[in-house]
């Protein structure tokens, strides 16, 4: 990571604690916390090219004792075609309008963002989240961010995305949905239509996060196609180690 070398930046380590993907595990992170300013592209696209993660304002990357699990991953946009899998995705949402921020959907993503994690992720520290904090995680001041969102075909929204813009690409940070559109695999529609749009912006990555071996979870991202995973430094097709 040449870029950081001359950048006086403090990395620190976490405790362990339980693993936020995998049951009986314990995790121990190296993180760094996003300086407050708004000139954080260049430092948040190195450290996620080099498989660190954002989370809320500060980056970062698992470095557990005995365990690999966790694997950073991204999609080639250029080369990503669309397969049949998502060809039925599309088609079952086609009545579905997927656009930009409109700026005018603040208190509506909160309350959905809500109903999201109360149905799917109620154990998880998100569930708690007052509008102050989500408002602070979703419209971080320390990068560069866009949102996507979702809206049936009576314009009510029910679903966003939220991702950090970087030199090389995009970060699909965090999404929600209603979760009775589960059955129409709204997440994977999210997706999706973030790669075709990102994919006319001619924009070469879309970063995922972590790919965790053994979780169900986590699955979807190696299910695209040109998915490539950082693996000793240095970013491969996942055909190589499939």
């Amino acid at each position: 990571m040449d870029f950081l070398k001359n950048k006086n930046l403090i990395f620190r380590r976490t405790l362990s604690f339980n693993c936020s993907y995998l049951p009986k595990k314990m995790e121990k992170r190296l993180y760094i916390n996003i300086p407050k300013s708004t000139d954080n592209q260049n430092l948040v696209s190195e450290l996620t090219k080099n498989g660190f993660r954002r989370s809320l304002d500060h980056m970062y990357i698992p470095i557990c004792d005995s365990c690999n699990m966790c694997i950073p991953c991204r999609i080639n946009i250029k080369k990503f075609k669309l397969s049949k899998s998502n060809k039925r995705n599309l088609k079952i949402n086609q009545d579905l309008i997927f656009k930009l921020d409109s700026g005018k959907t603040n208190n509506e993503r909160y309350e959905l963002f809500k109903e999201y994690c109360n149905t799917r992720h109620n154990d998880s520290q998100m569930a708690h989240m007052n509008k102050d904090e989500f408002e602070s995680f979703f419209y971080n001041k320390f990068n560069k961010t866009n949102i996507y969102d979702v809206f049936d075909s009576s314009n009510s929204l029910i679903g966003s995305i939220l991702m950090d813009i970087f030199i090389d690409g995009y970060s699909a940070i965090y999404s929600f949905f209603k979760p009775q559109f589960k059955k129409r695999g709204l997440g994977k529609y999210l997706i999706i239509r973030s790669i075709l749009e990102l994919k006319v912006q001619n924009i070469p990555y879309l970063y995922l996060g972590f790919w965790v071996k053994n979780s169900k979870k986590m699955d979807y991202k190696v299910n695209f196609n040109n998915t490539e995973l950082l693996v000793n430094g240095k970013w491969e097709e996942k055909t190589k180690f499939f």
